[in-house]
Order: C-alpha cells, then sequence, then structure tokens
C-alpha cells in the first residue's frame, strides 16, 4: 500500500500570478518556483530577448507559508 504525499495548497504573492495558489509537496516544499511568464517564445532571429518565466521563493512570513515574486530574477 502506497502512501499519498501531503500536499500543501499555497498562495503565490506579486508578479504575474498574484492571488493563484500552488499545490507543493508539504515534507519538502521547493525553495522557489518558475511559473510561465509569457506562451509563446521570444524570437531570437528577430532580436526578441525578453524573460519567459518569474520566480517565486518560499517565504513564511507571518507564520504563513506562501511564495513571494523576486524582483531579482
Amino acid at each position: 500500500m502506497r502512501a499519498t504525499p501531503v500536499v500543501l495548497d499555497v498562495e503565490l504573492l506579486g508578479g504575474r500570478w498574484d492571488g493563484h495558489r500552488k499545490r507543493v509537496n508539504a515534507t519538502a516544499p521547493p525553495p522557489s518556483l518558475r511559473m510561465a511568464l509569457r506562451a509563446e517564445l521570444p524570437a531570437a532571429e528577430a532580436g526578441e530577448y525578453w524573460p519567459t518565466t518569474c520566480v517565486y521563493r518560499l517565504d513564511d512570513t507571518g507564520g504563513r507559508w506562501h511564495y513571494r515574486y523576486s524582483h531579482d530574477e
């Protein structure tokens, strides 16, 4: 019999995904998440170089776990 992993429903704060929730493993939540910023990829041959993901870092300020938008990357 296989045990079902416990899952946390963690809120994303800031950035494109503000207010959305992400389900993560409760025993080992990832320290950061990369979420899609745009559906299409940049056309390098046309000189387009914009980010395709936004980064959220795990934070527990205020006693609640959430992922906060990281402006650094």
